[in-house]
């Protein structure tokens, strides 16, 4: 009989001694013939530096812009849409006309420095926009809907002196620069959060000109303007927050209080002579105001961003919506007719001047 490695149990040894010698002779003889196994590899790691906290860098920052302007105050006519009361004296009838602007590109370009490991960034960024809006009413065949003005309108009695078509044209001319100083946050491993602050110039301009036509061409001109120049100190907060993927949700705020010097100007002519005694080359209107003024600004904007790291550089990239208002800029000065020496009163009409549209930013390391 061939020997194996349980032949050496007899017949009169006990049946639960077997089993247990079995046992463990067969384990040991698995152990020494299986091979070891390789460990498994480690987890990625969860504090992956997604932001390159680590790398002191220059970024340069080119950001596409598509805006518009919202104001109020922008009325220039009435046109009726049934017959009016009269022919007394009545008062505004029919839907008003108001002036707007459409959607036009601006840029802004900034060049920023990150001091690591001391988590410290500058950043100098300049914003331009130029924006325009033309808008045009010719009045109702009806009899008796009547286009009117909202602004005087000079020309000869009815119905030669009835408009026949007003027009508006709109220029607004907005430049602001920053340079600001952030303490950069990471309170996880996905998100950076940056508190923000420093100096703020702002200068723009606005031009507004409305034309009134009867039916003899006879024209009234308006010419309304106001610029503003001014420094000040803004302060605010941007977030980056990792979602997968290298998708991030970004947000950027601020607030910002500038003291500069205000001018507004309202100019009034007409092409219509009364009689001899009126000489057209005079203004029929021609109010000036200068004053050192404040306003408050805030700005918003909100989007996703792409942002990604390689081995020598970061990039990303964020398109969102961007939203900023302007405080006690947007004011338009109408008066009280009269002789030249009888007494003019004011009526002041002002609106919170507000930007918005989209942002598309490129960003680069180097």
């Amino acid at each position: 009989m061939q020997n194996t490695p349980f032949s050496f149990f007899s017949r009169n040894t006990p049946f639960f001694f077997k089993f247990l010698t079995t046992l463990a002779c067969t384990a040991a003889y698995s152990a020494i013939g299986k091979q070891p196994e390789p460990p498994p590899p480690p987890p990625p790691p969860f504090d992956a530096d997604l932001f390159r906290k680590e790398e002191q860098v220059f970024s340069g920052h080119l950001e596409f812009l598509y805006w518009t302007v919202e104001e109020g105050a922008l009325d220039y006519a009435l046109k009726a849409q049934r017959p009016t009361w009269g022919p007394d004296q009545n008062y505004a009838q029919g839907t008003f006309q108001t002036a707007g602007f459409s959607f036009d590109p601006g840029f802004r370009i900034a060049l920023s420095f990150f001091r690591a490991p001391r988590y410290w960034e500058v950043k100098w960024q300049y914003t331009r926009m130029t924006v325009r809006g033309a808008d045009e009413t010719n009045s109702s065949p009806g009899s008796g809907e009547f286009l009117t003005g909202t602004w005087p309108q000079i020309g000869p009695a009815a119905p030669l002196g009835n408009l026949r078509t007003a027009t508006s044209k709109l220029h607004f001319n907005y430049n602001v620069f920053d340079m600001l100083l952030a303490r950069v946050f990471h309170p996880n491993p996905h998100l950076r959060l940056r508190m923000t602050g420093g100096p703020t110039i702002a200068w723009m301009s606005q031009e507004w000109v409305v034309r009134y036509l009867d039916r003899q061409n006879n024209c009234t001109r308006l010419n309304n303007k106001w610029n503003y120049a001014a420094g000040g100190l803004r302060l605010g907060t941007s977030i980056d927050w990792y979602w997968s993927s290298d998708f991030y949700a970004t947000v950027i705020g601020s607030a910002g209080v500038l003291m500069g010097s205000y001018h507004n100007h309202s100019k009034q002519t007409a092409t219509y002579q009364p009689g001899p005694a009126y000489n057209t080359t005079i203004p029929i209107k021609d109010s000036k105001l200068e004053n050192i003024r404040a306003s408050f600004t805030a700005q918003l904007s909100l989007g996703p961003s792409w942002q990604k790291n390689y081995k020598q550089a970061r990039v990303e990239a964020f398109a969102g919506y961007e939203v900023t208002i302007w405080t006690n800029l947007q004011e338009l000065y109408r008066s009280t007719g009269g002789t030249p020496t009888s007494s003019k009163e004011t009526w002041l009409s002002s609106s919170t001047l507000a930007l918005h549209g989209i942002s598309i930013r490129l960003s680069g390391d180097f």
